[in-house]
């Protein structure tokens, strides 16, 4: 065949240049080749019902860490796979949740961000639709990686408040990667609210409100200590929280800034 039936186009290669279409070949009607198809079609809806299950487990504060953790592993993605949907549904939604340079100039008082901007814009020689433009698509992906990198460090003390326990560091990976795609549904959640007419401040605030009992709760699940000694080291690991994502915000703005 040396042209696509799709388009018409001419085929050099095995997918067409024009439409993509794959090189049809005389074995693609085979009874083989007909159910090897289905199989993996069957196979791509199976991992599509895991998704959602892990997902719906995952707002479930600690469940799912704590089934990982007891080996029951095969009915859900692994850690590092959720981490990647949530960062995935945050980047998409971003735009939506305000997670933009407009909004972030809407919530910005003291002015700082503004004249930064305008700064960098003369510098670059750019317009303001298309610096938003190019803004926006960098600064979440730079989020995303900063927040991935907080995971590690909120870990770190999760591995240091648990030292009697004496679990490997993994485990407590586990438990911060969970935690963090959490934060970015939490996150999505918060930013959708400005829809319905909260601030910037109200926004963030609302979405600590829905992040710290998640966090008690997982804590309290996962490592099953007393209530009181849960809600002090729960106090700490939220304050590291605030403080992590605060830095990831003004780590992925600044770097966006400098990348744009």
């Amino acid at each position: 065949m040396s042209r696509c039936p799709n388009c018409s186009a001419d085929l050099e290669f095995e997918y067409c240049s024009r439409c993509g279409q794959q090189r049809i070949h005389p074995q693609d009607l085979s009874a083989r080749h007909y159910f090897r198809g289905l199989a993996d079609e069957i196979a791509t809806i199976h991992e599509r019902f895991k998704t959602l299950r892990t997902l719906r487990t995952l707002l479930v504060p600690g469940s799912l860490s704590v089934e990982f953790l007891a080996g029951r592993r095969q009915p859900y993605l692994t850690p590092f796979k959720v981490y990647l949907v949530c960062a995935a549904i945050f980047f998409l939604a971003a735009p939506t949740a305000g997670f933009t340079l407009a909004s972030m100039l809407e919530g910005d008082q003291s002015g700082t961000l503004s004249r930064v901007v305008s700064a960098t814009m003369a510098e670059r020689d750019l317009d303001a639709t298309l610096f938003n433009a190019r803004f926006d698509v960098r600064v979440q992906s730079v989020y995303t990686i900063t927040l991935g990198a907080a995971a590690v460090i909120f870990a770190l003390l999760l591995q240091w408040l648990f030292r009697k326990q004496r679990r490997p560091y993994g485990a407590h990976l586990i438990v911060a990667l969970h935690y963090v795609a959490f934060m970015y549904l939490a996150t999505i959640a918060a930013g959708l609210s400005r829809t319905a007419g909260l601030s910037v401040d109200l926004a963030a605030a609302a979405g600590y409100a829905v992040i710290a009992p998640y966090l008690m709760f997982a804590v309290k699940r996962v490592y099953a200590e007393s209530t009181g000694v849960t809600l002090l080291k729960g106090a700490a690991l939220l304050l590291l929280t605030i403080v992590l994502n605060n830095l990831a915000s003004f780590s992925a703005i600044r770097l966006t800034l400098a990348l744009v």
